[in-house]
């Protein structure tokens, strides 16, 4: 409620049709709305957490008048009520709107003409008459009423989040995770948003807990905050974190909070198993880890061990033989250090292979392949990823394929066909790309394999860590337990590419500005201070000069990277520039969460769906796009996925990605921005990734200062695990023989 110099105004009652959706934030549902009053010709402008407001609507508002000094009178909405249409022309702009999955215009249409204003009733009471409708077969009217109940139940809910400014994205994700009785699960404990919802996190839970009458001092509020400090350092790639910093963080969170309260509390987490307390390295201090990750990382070192102490079920006979016939059969002539990592690939049990571009990775994988498969059939090779797979596929003529592929998802079987109890019937695995492992999915794997299984781990310590937590590759490597083999060398060819120039430069802190450019080169840099012209330069290298200097496609073969989401330079800028740059063409429509597709866009999968068979990280192009159905179609390079309206948030435009979400990835051409604006993302490793992306030509456009940064700056912000201690000196005991942990399929 206003004040005013004699008082409270008593709020304003308003009511009215919306008529144009101005603007919309669907993670916490603010809007501005444009509302048709009756007997009032001029529109009112109304903003407000509104929910999910849909054109054709009617709403009930409370609030006041006010006048912003930019954008003139407007009213501001303290409390909202949603009144169905009254009309036929606002019914069919509402059931068109999206609000049903499968409901376009023209069938909204058709159920209006024919029901009138009874239409809602009947969708809520005689969905049975809906068979009356011109067109409309049974298996879609069971889905129009399916999508119709779980609209209702998503709307109700939308209504109680938006009390606390949660928008209809986090609704969409509390009602798939928590069910339909979602409310009444947060009544009982508003703090399972922040640890079970991604998205949410402490401060809007506390929020609605505290709105709903919860102690400041309840054991609950303190245990949510150390849950939600304990995710928080996994997302920043740790797998445990230590007692100390766990209480510090959980008191930025709680700053009234003590320390004696937070390590009670922490007590009886670790009581009730929703923590996993061990002993730290420092005196006092004890490593908090959540409960899978324990496990995971536990898992990951016994399977290791036991891999490289456990006797191969197949050798590779005279190997120095095999390998002079691998070199005549591929007319290859092998330098030292390349001979000796392929001898180690065929003697060794378990063996790492490290080397950064043009060290000769790929021609000694296809001579290792090459020999174990006129060994053994039982031989498999895989990457994290589907670009890296079939990259890997086409270096050595031998079918890889994706981890997750590889390990057997079942949806009937609700999980993975191959684990512990079910084991891949492998002799040999090669892993590529393998500084993409996080603990997880090098448990899943790991638990897989056979322990006579021969092990070769294939990739770039230089590159950044997995997306996931931990840090595998790195972690093996530090724990000195497993032979390992270092490509230092640069060969001829890959010389002669300024772009494996300009990645060792830059590994070794040096910036590689001062490379020749002349017009056959596959590096420049081209210096820019001004955000403007950045991206300018950026549009007209996408649209003109990379194309025509390549003779390539700017929508299939140019990929733009760059450190952050966030502002001018971020992805989300850039997608919309790129888009409206290299997909112009008009045409049908899909929308939601504030983002529109059509065909020919590029987009990225953000989560793994393992019914798709589509994983975090995976590009693909739209290539149909129907309104009326609402829905549209993925092409990924290894399947196409149709994706409804409510499952659109698990895609996302990708003209422009983060760095970190091209790990794996290998483009034809990329650019990326550097700017001092990015300056606490501006990291060595970063850059190297960036770089070691591209294979025909890359270009960085940006500011001196902010290359030499990136240069410059080393630090890592070390990941905490133990897992290279516990390769060390043995994995602490489990619980039960089969404690394994199976990672966990939720799409959030």
């Amino acid at each position: 409620m206003s004040e005013s110099p004699a008082g409270p105004i008593a709020p304003e009652k308003l009511f009215g049709q919306i008529e144009k959706i101005s603007f919309y934030n669907p993670e916490n549902g603010f809007a501005v709305i444009q509302l048709k009053i009756k007997g009032q010709f001029e529109r009112v402008v109304a903003v407000g957490h509104l929910g999910q407001p849909i054109v054709g609507e009617r709403l009930e508002l409370t609030g006041h008048y006010s006048k912003h000094p930019k954008f003139g009178k407007r009213f501001e909405v303290e409390t909202f009520e949603n009144k169905p249409p009254d009309t036929a022309p606002a019914l069919k702009r509402y059931l068109g709107s999206g609000l049903i999955p499968g409901v376009g215009p023209v069938l909204a249409g058709r159920m209006v003409d024919l029901f009138e204003d009874k239409i809602l009733d009947v969708l809520d009471n005689e969905p049975e008459r809906l068979t009356q409708v011109p067109g409309l077969g049974a298996v879609k009217r069971e889905k129009i009423i399916e999508a119709w109940r779980s609209s209702f139940g998503l709307r109700r809910l939308l209504k109680f989040l938006t009390t606390f400014g949660l928008g209809p994205a986090i609704a969409q994700r509390v009602l798939r995770r928590l069910g339909p009785t979602a409310e009444e699960l947060i009544k009982e404990n508003p703090y399972r948003l922040a640890y079970d919802i991604e998205g949410v996190g402490f401060k809007s839970a506390d929020r609605v807990a505290l709105a709903l009458g919860w102690a400041e001092d309840s054991p609950e509020r303190l245990e949510a905050a150390l849950l939600c400090a304990l995710g928080d350092n996994v997302r920043q790639g740790h797998v445990f974190t230590p007692t100390n910093e766990l209480i510090k963080d959980a008191r930025a969170l709680i700053p009234a909070a003590t320390g004696q309260n937070l390590m009670v509390a922490i007590g009886r987490l670790a009581l009730a198993a929703r923590v996993k307390p061990l002993k730290g390295v420092e005196p006092g201090l004890q490593d908090i880890y959540p409960p899978k990750l324990f496990r995971a990382e536990s898992w990951v070192a016994k399977e290791l061990l036991a891999i490289k102490s456990a006797p191969p079920s197949v050798t590779v006979p005279r190997p120095q033989k095999a390998l002079e016939w691998a070199e005549k059969t591929l007319e290859l002539t092998l330098s030292p250090d390349q001979r000796q990592a392929v001898l180690a690939a065929i003697m060794e049990k378990a063996v790492v292979i490290t080397g950064g571009p043009g060290t000769g990775k790929t021609t000694i994988t296809k001579a290792i392949t090459k020999i174990w498969q006129a060994v053994t059939p039982r031989i498999a090779l895989c990457a994290p990823t589907g670009r890296a797979a079939k990259r890997l596929s086409q270096a050595t003529g031998f079918v890889a394929t994706t981890i997750h592929k590889l390990l057997e998802y079942s949806s009937q079987a609700g999980g993975f066909a191959r684990g512990p109890n079910n084991h891949l019937d492998l002799d040999m695995l090669l892993i590529d790309e393998s500084s993409m492992l996080d603990i997880l999915i090098a448990n899943q794997l790991l638990g897989a394999l056979p322990s006579s299984c021969v092990l070769i781990l294939v990739g770039d310590r230089d590159q950044l860590p997995p997306v996931g937590p931990g840090r595998v590759l790195g972690d093996i490597l530090d724990s000195g337990v497993f032979p390992v083999c270092y490509l230092k060398t640069i060969y001829r060819q890959a010389k002669a590419s300024l772009i494996t120039q300009a990645a060792h430069l830059i590994n070794q802190g040096q910036t590689p500005e001062k490379l020749p450019q002349g017009p056959e080169a596959d590096f420049y840099f081209v210096p820019e201070d001004d955000v403007d012209k950045i991206i300018n330069k950026i549009l007209r290298l996408v649209t003109e000069r990379a194309p025509l200097k390549l003779k390539i496609d700017p929508k299939a073969d140019i990929q733009v990277l760059t450190p952050v989401r966030q502002g001018d330079l971020g992805t989300n800028t850039l997608n919309i520039l790129l888009g409206q740059a290299l997909n112009p063409t008009l045409g049908p429509t899909l929308s939601r969460f504030g983002q529109s597709y059509r065909v020919g866009d590029r987009v990225i999968q953000l989560r793994n769906n393992y019914q798709r068979d589509v994983f975090n990280g995976d590009l693909g192009l739209v290539t149909s796009v129907d309104p009326e159905n609402q829905e549209l179609t993925v092409e990924f390079d290894h399947v196409k996925s149709l994706y409804q309206l409510f499952e659109l948030d698990e895609i996302w435009p990708a003209w422009a990605l983060t760095v970190h979400k091209s790990q794996g990835s290998e483009f034809p051409v990329v650019v990326m921005p550097l700017f001092s604006g990015h300056w606490r993302m501006l990291r060595r490793k970063l850059l190297y990734t960036a770089v070691t992306r591209g294979r025909r030509l890359v270009v960085l456009v940006g500011s001196r200062e902010a290359l030499a940064k990136a240069c410059s700056d080393a630090n890592e912000n070390l990941r905490r695990s133990n897992l290279a201690q516990f390769l060390r000196y043995g994995p602490p005991p489990l619980r039960y023989e089969n404690d394994f942990y199976e990672i966990d399929l939720e799409l959030d």
